[in-house]
């Protein structure tokens, strides 16, 4: 028996790890198809041809670009790990309910802000509601829990627009917020903790990744490899920068939640389903506002996303708000933006702008709140 050549022994391996690549690609596959793809079929292709020092020059290049790749992966998983148990250590707490999993640690400083006595980004709150007070249910994930905003969310800014709405009669939207939460989880979060504070009505806080089912509760890096992952996004967003409106920053990543009926049906439309049950049974409206990607050129199938939402709010009897054309339509995206240009978490300017609208429509569908 032959001995393989050090060359061909690395072509072996390397086909093998195309191999196994494509093989972790067959049911959810990513970015890294293209690169098992490659692997493979420059391995292929040098074990079916004749051996030269060119062909040997570009196996050990690929070589060294998966052990590069493979030394990344293993320092981004370990640091990440490692953030993300500070994380959880510092400021979260699991709980043993299997939908709700976690929730802010009560008296616990987040950011600019401190979780109150029942762990609510939010000021003291007494679970008794007090004699002639509307009381609003907040939920939401990281944009209704930013922690750089404490007092300046749309929760907080919705307590003031409807106090003032009602001529100073006493006014809280409670805020049940909590960073990472899709939307089956925010619909527990009603069922088990805002539910005892008898709220008059509800507001969800929907924003465009609620959809995703496995939401990590910090430092989310999706796909089957998360150095890789890093490479490509820092390609596409410095792509999308340079070409605003033509490149997707997030690789349709966005566009694959809602076209899989395990994120979009199994998370929105039956976390929907039971908002729907306990408002039904406690006759409180609810409220839908979408907030959208903050982007300077929305592609087409991020703008299809508010649209899809609150269609289905609606269908569910709530009243459904695409923030992108009722609050934000006349605003110049810098005046969204926080300093940090995140697309995802806007500035308290437009929390405040989102608070007015889910204000206005709230008071006009159902006006007797106004005096409640």
């Amino acid at each position: 028996m032959r001995i393989p050549t050090p060359a061909r022994a690395l072509a072996l391996a390397l086909a093998l790890a195309g191999a196994l690549i494509l093989f972790a690609n067959r049911h959810t596959p990513d970015e890294s198809r293209l690169l098992g793809a490659l692997l493979l079929a420059t391995a292929l292709a040098a074990l079916l041809t004749r051996e030269t020092p060119a062909r040997r020059r570009v196996l050990e290049a690929l070589a060294v670009l998966l052990l590069v790749l493979a030394g990344g992966e293993w320092a981004v998983r370990r640091e990440s790990q490692k953030s993300q148990d500070a994380y959880a250590g510092r400021v979260i707490q699991f709980v043993d309910d299997p939908v709700l999993r976690y929730h802010w640690k009560p008296d616990t400083s987040c950011g600019e802000g401190t979780t109150n006595d029942r762990g609510m980004l939010d000021v003291p709150r007494q679970t008794e509601k007090p004699p002639g007070t509307l009381r609003i249910a907040c939920l939401g994930d990281s944009v209704g829990g930013d922690c750089t905003l404490p007092r300046d969310n749309a929760c907080a800014a919705l307590e003031r627009v409807l106090r003032e709405a009602r001529d100073g009669r006493p006014t809280e939207v409670l805020n049940f917020s909590v960073s990472g939460y899709n939307t089956l989880q925010e619909a527990r979060t009603l069922e088990v903790r805002a539910l005892p504070f008898s709220p008059d009505a509800v507001v969800v806080l929907y924003v465009v990744n609620d959809p995703y089912p496995e939401l990590a509760i910090s430092h989310h890096l999706p796909g089957h490899f998360k150095f890789q992952h890093l490479l490509w996004s820092a390609t596409r967003f410095a792509a999308a920068r340079l070409f605003p409106g033509h490149i997707d920053p997030l690789g349709g990543l966005l566009q694959g939640f809602y076209d899989d009926p395990r994120s979009w049906n199994g998370v929105v439309v039956a976390g929907f389903d039971r908002i729907q049950a306990v408002a039904t049974a406690h006759a409180m409206p609810v409220v839908v506002a979408v907030f959208p990607l903050f982007l300077p050129d929305a592609l087409p199938e991020h703008r299809l996303i508010g649209p899809k939402v609150t269609q289905e709010a609606e269908r569910h009897g709530f009243i459904g708000l695409d923030l992108a054309t009722t609050a934000y339509r006349d605003e110049p995206l810098d005046a969204l933006l926080k300093p940090s240009r995140d697309m995802i978490h806007p500035n308290a300017h437009a929390h405040q702008l989102a608070a007015e609208t889910i204000a206005k429509a709230l008071l006009a569908r159902h006006p007797e709140l106004r005096a409640r």
